[in-house]
């Protein structure tokens, strides 16, 4: 009987304690986020303009990614806050718990969709940028033999890695030496000094790179290379932030500010039928 009511005083003791704690079994991500909390913390590699970078006089996350993702959590009523994290840490991140929402540009691919479920929002692509002055490298196949600077853990490594130099040696040409570097900018700093033939990297970072450089380099393509859609990712099963951020962004696409900001950086709007094309 005392063991009985021992234990139902434990019970109660418990769930008072939890009680005032503000404890729930629930929890998911780095703040306890599954999208009904209103606290969401956001992965982006601050490195990465104009999509992320890291304001030296505000010290705020600033460009493309986190204009998008405030103006998202105002409309779906989340306060969101900036962990810097580089772009190869990003998927570990989110499935650790340590970020809620990944916003860098993350390109959608059908093995990333095994991992995260994506929010799709842009479209975007890659461009090749040379050292001015350089002889001119307009198309992949130009790319072959070369050394060519790309972002660690971007998708164009393995792009240059595989169908590219496969299509090189083919030809009877030799494949595309890839040097990966965490940041974009450091890739830019190899070609600017000569460690590098080429860079390619995302068609909006790159356009900027010329005033960015002071004419230092420049976009060599004549085409958007491998076009591809962006999104957000959240962690497999938290649909509930997921539902809000697609929300959010219906009702941005709806008062303007989605196709504003989208001329502000110069980039497309998602085509969902491309989507579907790489997730098949």
């Amino acid at each position: 009987m005392k063991n009985t009511k021992a234990a139902a005083f434990a019970a109660i003791l418990t769930c008072t304690t939890l009680l005032l704690a503000g404890c729930s079994s629930s929890t998911s991500g780095a703040s306890g986020s599954s999208g009904t909390s209103g606290a969401v913390v956001v992965g982006s590699d601050l490195s990465f303009p104009p999509y992320d970078s890291m304001n030296s006089s505000t010290n705020k996350a600033t460009g493309f990614d986190p204009a998008i993702v405030r103006a998202i959590a105002a409309q779906s009523g989340l306060n969101v806050t900036f962990k810097d994290t580089r772009f190869e840490q990003l998927i570990p991140s989110l499935k650790s718990g340590n970020i809620d929402l990944i916003a860098s540009a993350l390109y959608i691919t059908k093995d990333r969709a095994t991992q995260v479920d994506f929010i799709p929002y842009i479209t975007t692509g890659s461009s090749i940028v040379i050292r001015t002055g350089s002889a001119a490298l307009t198309s992949i196949s130009d790319l072959c033999g070369k050394s060519v600077a790309a972002i660690k853990g971007g998708n164009q490594s393995a792009d240059l890695r595989g169908a590219a130099s496969t299509q090189c040696t083919a030809a009877g040409k030799k494949a595309i030496d890839v040097h990966e570097f965490p940041t974009d900018p450091e890739g830019t700093q190899a070609l600017i000094s000569g460690q590098v033939d080429a860079q390619i990297s995302d068609a909006a970072v790159a356009a900027q790179l010329n005033s960015s450089t002071k004419n230092k380099v420049k976009v060599s393509s004549t085409s958007l290379l491998y076009p591809i859609p962006v999104g957000f990712a959240v962690k497999k099963g938290n649909t509930a932030l997921k539902n809000k951020i697609t929300q959010g962004l219906e009702k941005i696409k709806k008062n303007g500010q989605y196709k504003t900001l989208l001329k502000k950086y110069n980039l497309g709007a998602v085509d969902q039928a491309q989507v579907d094309k790489v997730l098949k």
